[in-house]
């Protein structure tokens, strides 16, 4: 199984997974993107999927469709069916509510597509008021294993890891990071986020100092995820 990412508007970034014959479309807001390389490859488009229903996720999904014979299935029904068999490979549906009610991850191998809810060095916005839930989606996705590869719906990676060096990270290790980063294919692992991105590091203390010391409450994890949101400004 291979996962195309493809960059639409400024930071969009939309998913195409695929065997040898047949694909998937995730968030596939980059539409002639994506059906130049189903043509090229010969590939199928079999479904239309998000990770959540907000704007900017879903606006390739109705050309797709009128261009495939593809089936959309939502967000909610996807959720409820936890797991799904695509040409041999079991790819798992977590629920991840948070940025959105509906929010939710793919988990195909090795590979999570995390749309708004976790990026290459900070998490989404919590629209839904929900921060509690929103801490314990990212304790759901921080038990998986070490090398999972975080494939995000935007790329945010040179404000975050600004916010990250600014605020309590090595400036070696943001360096080492920056310097691998390609705009062209935008990723991280799960071990680097926990290494680097502030939102799964609540329990450090040197996170906990920080926040203190800009007066901001951190006495419960939902706490700390406030706080945090609370100065996370980017120029």
């Amino acid at each position: 199984m291979q996962i195309k990412q493809f960059r639409y508007y400024n930071d969009n970034l939309a998913y195409l997974v695929h065997g040898k014959t047949d694909a998937i479309a995730i968030d596939g807001g980059s539409v002639n993107d994506i059906l130049g390389y189903l043509s090229k490859n010969g590939l199928t488009l079999k479904y239309v999927f998000n990770t959540h229903n907000h704007g900017d996720h879903t606006p390739g999904n109705q050309r797709l469709l009128n261009a495939t014979n593809a089936r959309f299935i939502s967000c909610k029904d996807l959720a409820a069916s936890k797991e799904l068999t695509f040409e041999t490979t079991s790819i798992n549906i977590y629920e991840t509510p948070g940025h959105t009610l509906d929010s939710i991850c793919f988990h195909i191998n090795d590979y999570l597509i995390t749309g708004d809810t976790l990026f290459n060095g900070t998490v989404g916005n919590c629209f839904t008021g929900d921060e509690t839930s929103f801490v314990n989606s990212l304790k759901k996705l921080s038990a998986l294993g070490e090398q999972t590869i975080i494939y995000p719906g935007h790329d945010y990676v040179q404000p975050a890891m600004k916010f990250a060096k600014n605020h309590e990270i090595e400036s070696s290790r943001i360096q080492a990071f920056l310097e691998s980063y390609n705009p062209k294919h935008v990723f991280s692992t799960l071990s680097q986020e926990k290494g680097h991105n502030p939102f799964l590091r609540l329990d450090r203390p040197e996170i906990q100092k920080m926040l203190i010391n800009n007066d901001l409450p951190v006495k419960t994890e939902t706490e700390l995820f406030q706080s945090l949101k609370k100065i996370e400004i980017w120029d």
